[in-house]
């Protein structure tokens, strides 16, 4: 008997396990060939395993077993093994030419099958040997083929093991990657946010900024000249890494320097834009922003849009807020855009609120956004409050309205009330 489970038992390769149970059924039997093929996913036969006897001058080439042999297909359908012990004595057959059955006396096919599916098959030939296929021989290739169709099932198994836990060993560390660049980037975007708002007569300011869990790319600045005058900025960066952070630094640096030569927020906005055109481009990023500049002493405000969000203006005059808008393209998008400047005057109690997309975007449980109509009545009813609790009611809501603790983007916020000068100050 063959003592095929001492090789099931001796090794898990399942190329060593087919090669020496070949290898044992030609030095037991003498078969000029034995192959094992197993079934692709496309359903071809692919030779796995081959072994040929000793004797050179009756050795058979892989190259005789045809791709479409009427055996095999028999053998796939019934699932049972398709012999011959005299190949002379066969008569007429469908595709007889692609079966060269004239170089071999005798042949074999046994199924390896696993719970009824067919996972490949077993053929043994003779060159000169008839009568080779007793009952016998047939069970116990048969029997054979069995355990063979075990081992490939548990290897299988094990291979799908081994590969899903490679996917996910790599997806643990594509993660890890990420999460340090994600870090990296938070980093990046608090490190360039204020420590403090300024402190300015005529101006009370309050700010907050919250990354989300995915950070984002929200920045807010102010420049303060002169002592009366402050320019404010506030803008989010498409992208999610350390590019996006990136950029958010190069924008602040062209900000400080522009602030020093350009005379409105337009003229910096479309400075900007052409300082930056290449590198956002390149980055396939762009940038929405407001800036404002506002003059203390004569209270007057002018300001520009780059395709961001547009501010609320609460008016103390008739307790409303007001939406403040000017023509413009974010930046990135468009060489040579002219952005529209726009002014207003205010009064002192009168309130600016800047504000990024992660304010109005935030959604209910049933995906309806929070909105800038429900930011304004907000802000119409707190106006009065100490500006950093207008500040935390406004986040508060937020968090409230979505129904969890994490934001699905950045949230900042900008608060600017205005405030009478003493006659000292105005000096």
């Amino acid at each position: 008997r063959l003592k095929s489970s001492e090789i099931m038992n001796r090794s898990k390769d399942l190329r060593l396990i087919a090669k020496e149970l070949l290898e044992l059924l030609s030095a037991e039997f003498h078969f000029d060939l034995s192959v094992i093929r197993l079934l692709q996913p496309d359903g071809s036969l692919l030779t796995y395993s081959e072994v040929h006897s000793a004797a050179g001058e009756t050795s058979l080439p892989v190259s005789i077993l045809p791709a479409d042999d009427f055996f095999i297909n028999e053998l796939m359908t019934s699932r049972r093994p398709q012999f011959a012990n005299d190949t002379k004595n066969i008569g007429n057959y469908p595709n007889r030419a692609a079966t060269p059955i004239e170089s071999f006396a005798a042949f074999a096919h046994i199924p390896i099958v696993v719970e009824g599916e067919p996972l490949g098959v077993l053929s043994v030939f003779s060159v000169s040997i008839v009568r080779l296929f007793t009952e016998e021989l047939l069970n116990l290739l048969s029997s054979l083929a069995e355990q063979l169709a075990l081992a490939v099932k548990l290897v299988a198994e094990r291979e799908a093991r081994e590969q899903e836990k490679r996917e996910k060993d790599v997806a643990l560390l594509r993660n890890a990657a990420v999460t340090h660049e994600m870090e990296l980037a938070k980093q990046i975007q608090l490190s360039l946010l204020p420590e403090a708002p300024p402190l300015l007569p005529g101006m009370q300011i309050a700010s907050l900024s919250v990354p989300a869990e995915h950070v984002g790319g929200d920045y807010y600045d102010f420049f303060v000249s002169d002592d009366r005058v402050i320019d404010a900025v506030i803008a989010d960066v498409s992208g999610h890494n350390v590019g996006a952070a990136l950029i958010m630094v190069e924008t602040r640096s062209v900000l400080r320097a522009q602030i020093k030569i350009s005379s409105t927020p337009g003229e910096i906005l479309s400075n900007l834009n052409a300082l930056l055109m290449n590198d956002l481009s390149r980055a396939e990023l762009f940038i929405s922003m407001f800036y404002i500049k506002y003059d203390t002493v004569t209270r007057s405000l002018s300001y520009s849009s780059a395709g961001h969000n547009q501010p609320l203006l609460y008016r103390t005059a008739d307790g409303r807020c007001q939406v403040l808008d000017a023509e413009g393209m974010i930046i990135g998008v468009q060489e040579n855009v002219i952005f529209e400047d726009r002014t207003a005057v205010l009064v002192p109690g009168d309130m600016l609120l800047l504000y990024t997309d992660g304010v109005t975007e935030t959604a209910d449980s049933n995906g309806e956004m929070f909105g800038l109509d429900r930011l304004a009545q907000l802000l119409e009813n707190v106006h009065n409050e100490p500006l950093q609790n207008v500040i935390d009611t406004i986040y508060r809501s937020i968090i409230s309205y979505s129904g969890t603790n994490r934001l699905d983007d950045d949230v900042s916020l900008v608060a600017m009330r205005v405030e009478t000068l003493s006659d000292d100050q105005q000096d």
